[in-house]
Parts: structure tokens; C-alpha cells; sequence
């Protein structure tokens, strides 16, 4: 088990521990010879790192364990490590719990929630294909497991189901405002919208992007999941089918941040929205885990919220 997480590194700091290498850019020095920055990371976050001896570093490939021996320093405001030597670690002596984030509370509660939302949806044909996907134990366990990003919001193991339960509460609350909406549609739309990302992200050793992601893009691959599992059910509307996968290509709101389509009715939009909300709160609620006792009143600038944030008097 590690003894020095990324947390609880300190300017002054001597470092002697196993990271993942999830960043390595070599470059020219002027004088000659290489040097390269890097990113080392574990289950509580990732710290810059610098080696003046990128030669030596030829062998050591980005996603590998590497035990790095360096001392922590500030550099224009940031902590980095300046890394004195770096080997590659071997893996049969890795734990993976020290390295992948996880929630930390129950997730069984949390996919039994979602699955109650689902068994509330009266529309037979929405409801056979939620169950097309709960009633499959694979798709189970990799939706109760996966990410809901790589970095920006909800990046740890379960965050999928996590995120993905927030934005059900805030549709259940907003669909008695506006009661013309098809509560069916939007709950399964609000289940279904990132289903994608059980195949958009690798996490065996740090959360990545898949091959598949990377190709696709998790509202691809949603898209292509539900309109093979609703082809399956006999006698499912083409409409129903088409709205219900609109919602999964328009979530992200605009082509700009995404989407194939904005959305064009009400449910495809308010889901959106909520999708939105939740997803930004997180990243709020990220920045004042991270500047807590920091005794700030701002954030740093924060490059997805565009801003920094009021932290109020005592930071």
C-alpha cells in the first residue's frame, strides 16, 4: 500500500513512491540532450513533474506504474515533482484501489435508485427497454463501475451511476413544474443518456479514453446501444425509438459542446439542462473540496466553468 499520496504532498517534500505515469512530453533542451514533463497520478489526483534527464525515461511509456524518487517543489503556483530517478514498477505488486478514485459511499443504494426509476416508467415499449438493460448483469456491472469523465466532473469509479442518479432527481422535480412533459421519455432519457460511457473510458489503471471512445464518443455509442436493444423489442414505435435516441445525441445542448443535434422538444432540452446542472455543480463542489483551508476567498481560474469562484471569507 502507498505511503505518499498525491494529496498530501507538500513543497519541501522528499518523494520515494509509486505513481502512474499519465503524461510524458519529451522536449529538446537548448544546451542539448532531453528533458521531459510529466503527470503522476494515484486515486487522490495528479501532480506536474519534471526530469532534466528525459533520456533516462526512454523505456517508461505514459499509463505505466513507475516508483519516482524526487522532492517536491512550487513552480509558478503549482506543486511539482522534480524527479531525480524513475523505473518502471511492477504491476503484480500493485494495489489498484491505490490508484483508481472510487465513491466513497454505497453504490449498490445508489444503482438500486436508479433501477427504481426505471421500474416506475409505465410505457411498456420504454420499459422493455430499460429492462433490456438492467436484466443484463454485464451491463450491470460495468454501468454501477464506470466514470462519468475522465477529469471535469464525476471522474471516479461509480461516478456514471452517481451522476447519472442526480440528474433523475432533478427531471423528477422538474416535471410536476412543467406537467405537460412525458415523464416516461424523460426519465428513460435521463437513465439512457450517457449509457456510452461504459465503453468510452479504460480504467485499469488510471481513467483514459478508450480506443472506441476515442473513435466514437460516448453519444455514439449510446445511440448505437439503444437502437440495437429497442430493435429487439417487438413492435416498438419508430417515433418513441427516435426520440428516445434524439435525447441521447442532443444532451450536450449545442454542436459546440458535442452534440450532433440540439435538442428539439421539451424532454430532449430539459434533459439537457439537468444534465448541465449537474455536472457543473460537481465541478463547484470540486473547486471548494480542493480550497478548503486554504483561507481564499477566489479560485484559480477554472478552464470548464470559464471563471473563477467565490469562495466566500473563509475560503
Amino acid at each position: 500500500m502507498k505511503s505518499q499520496y498525491v494529496v498530501e504532498l507538500k513543497a519541501g517534500q522528499t518523494v520515494k513512491e509509486v505513481f502512474v505515469l499519465t503524461k510524458k512530453i519529451v522536449k529538446d533542451k537548448k544546451d542539448g540532450g532531453l528533458y521531459a514533463i510529466l503527470e503522476l497520478s494515484d486515486r487522490t489526483g495528479s501532480i506536474d513533474g519534471i526530469s532534466w534527464d528525459g533520456d533516462s525515461l526512454n523505456d517508461i511509456s505514459a499509463d505505466d506504474f513507475v516508483f519516482v524518487s524526487g522532492n517536491v517543489t512550487e513552480y509558478s503556483g503549482r506543486l511539482q515533482i522534480v524527479v531525480h530517478s524513475m523505473s518502471a514498477a511492477n504491476d503484480s505488486d500493485i494495489d489498484a484501489e491505490d490508484f483508481l478514485p472510487r465513491y466513497a459511499g454505497d453504490i449498490g443504494a445508489v444503482m438500486k435508485s436508479i433501477i427504481e426509476c426505471a421500474g416506475a416508467v409505465s410505457n411498456v415499449h420504454l420499459r422493455a427497454l430499460l429492462d433490456s438493460f438492467f436484466g443484463d448483469s454485464d451491463f450491470v456491472k460495468l454501468f454501477s463501475l464506470a466514470p462519468a469523465a475522465r477529469t471535469v466532473h464525476h471522474a471516479y469509479l461509480g461516478g456514471l451511476a452517481v451522476h447519472t442518479l442526480s440528474v433523475l432527481r432533478l427531471l423528477q422535480s422538474i416535471q410536476p413544474v412543467f406537467d405537460f412533459l412525458n415523464q416516461d421519455l424523460l426519465i428513460t432519457g435521463g437513465i439512457l443518456h450517457d449509457v456510452g460511457k461504459i465503453y468510452e473510458y479504460s480504467y485499469k489503471k488510471n481513467i483514459s479514453i478508450s480506443h472506441k471512445g476515442r473513435l466514437l464518443g460516448h453519444i455514439v455509442i449510446g445511440s448505437e446501444m439503444v437502437s440495437k436493444r429497442a430493435d429487439r423489442i417487438k413492435g416498438f414505435p419508430e417515433d418513441l425509438k427516435s426520440k428516445t435516441i434524439h435525447m441521447i445525441l442532443s444532451h450536450h445542448g449545442e454542436i459546440a459542446w458535442g452534440s450532433p443535434k440540439q435538442p428539439l422538444f421539451p424532454e430532449a432540452l430539459v434533459l439537457h439542462y439537468a444534465d448541465n446542472i449537474d455536472s457543473k455543480m460537481e465541478m463547484i463542489r470540486q473547486v471548494y473540496a480542493k480550497n478548503r483551508g486554504k483561507n481564499k476567498q477566489w479560485s484559480d481560474y477554472h478552464p470548464f466553468l470559464e471563471r473563477e469562484i467565490y469562495l466566500g471569507d473563509e475560503g
